[in-house]
């Protein structure tokens, strides 16, 4: 028998899901909101979380990143009927043990999470390649463009809205180095302009250059 924690803002779901599990016997608590859950998890000490990805009051990448935060070991499951995989991608690089479409039958979705509570990471087949060729393409970008580690480190400091003083402050440089690094990052970017950081930015998401 398990303890989990499922967190899902869809009633309806929410409700089916919690009769599955408890009738394999398993004890199962239920919150339609991150943020209420996200203060619990840890007293509860669940053997599992399950949670959709896209929720209105926070993210499931979001929430992924505070319960590691919160030192929570549970192992996260994305329970999603989300086909973008790119945040599926995001997902298990934040640490999820494992991600399960909405679609899945019953008994293929008890067969996955026993899975994941004997230590496995899963997940499907056919979006384990998909996620591969993210991946792959990523590491492909990073060699075009060219971009060193100073410069991302800057670009992902600009995408947190730091000023270049604060980029100069964390990183330990002076602001003209900052700008001197950024004129090279705008170059390989190939953007230009007074919004150039808000260009260099979106580019970088696009391309996989840096994750939310």
């Amino acid at each position: 028998m398990n303890k989990i924690v499922i967190i899902d803002d869809h009633q309806l779901f929410l409700y089916g899901l919690k009769l599955t599990l408890e009738n394999e016997d398993n004890t199962v608590i239920t919150f339609d909101s991150p943020i209420q859950a996200l203060p619990e998890i840890k007293q509860i000490q669940p053997d599992l979380i399950l949670m959709d990805l896209y929720m209105p009051d926070m993210s499931g990448l979001v929430l992924i990143e505070a319960l590691t935060k919160q030192e929570v070991a549970s192992p996260v499951v994305v329970l999603s009927a989300c086909e973008d995989y790119q945040d599926v991608y995001l997902a298990l690089q934040k640490g999820a043990a494992g991600f399960i479409p909405k679609s899945y039958s019953p008994a293929a979705m008890l067969e996955a999470l026993q899975s994941i509570s004997s230590g496995d990471i899963f997940v499907p087949e056919h979006v384990a390649l998909a996620i591969q060729e993210i991946a792959e393409l990523e590491e492909r970008n990073k060699e075009i463009f060219h971009l060193s580690e100073r410069q991302l480190q800057i670009l992902k400091l600009i995408h947190e809205g730091r000023k270049n003083r604060e980029i100069a402050d964390i990183l330990c440089i002076s602001q003209d180095t900052v700008k001197f690094h950024q004129k090279g990052l705008y170059t390989a970017l190939d953007v230009s302009g007074s919004s150039s950081r808000i260009k260099a930015v979106d580019k970088a998401l696009k391309l996989g250059l840096i994750k939310v």
